[in-house]
């Protein structure tokens, strides 16, 4: 689930082939927030954009020139969907008031960061197999190993984070 804010940017039709810089200035703008990090905002735009371009309803492309990084919406993307989720109630803290929704949220999102968790494993058992496979390419498939490696450190502790959430929502 992509959140509120970036949703309601990128459902417009008329927002297409954008960069995560982009989206971020318009994040900022939306949300009027003098205390936002802007190295906060710039890392989780592009986790919200990578996530969506796993699901395929977003391209990733690089401009051969400046390198730029450059996003675009496939054929999969559900303007629709997007528009509900931009438009659906938030409270101040980004929950629906209602304890039900809270713990719905949080398991869609433990769900969604377990499958995340085993894409990653098995993403680093094939880097391993790789690496036996190619000693000569040792170097870049280590870097490779070492950033997913990384990524499902993080989503180890955010699955540790929602499972006590989920403790506590329950025994309240």
């Amino acid at each position: 689930m992509a959140d509120k804010v970036i949703s309601s940017i990128i459902a417009l039709k008329n927002i297409d082939l954008f960069s995560a810089l982009e989206v971020k200035v318009a994040y900022i703008s939306i949300k009027q927030d003098e205390l936002l990090d802007p190295v906060f905002v710039r890392r989780f735009v592009y986790e919200e954009l990578l996530k969506l371009v796993k699901k395929g309803w977003l391209s990733k492309s690089i401009t051969k020139q400046k390198k730029l990084t450059r996003y675009s919406k496939t054929d999969l993307f559900d303007h629709n969907y997007f528009k509900e989720l931009a438009n659906s109630p938030i409270s101040v803290d980004g929950y629906e008031n209602d304890g039900h929704h809270y713990s719905q949220e949080l398991s869609t999102r433990l769900r969604e960061h377990n499958v995340e968790l085993l894409e990653g494993l098995g993403e680093l058992e094939l880097y391993l197999t790789l690496w036996e496979k190619y000693p000569s390419m040792k170097n870049s498939l280590k870097a490779k190993y070492i950033e997913a490696q990384e990524r499902n450190h993080i989503l180890k502790g955010k699955i540790n984070a929602i499972g006590e959430l989920l403790k506590n929502t329950t025994e309240t």
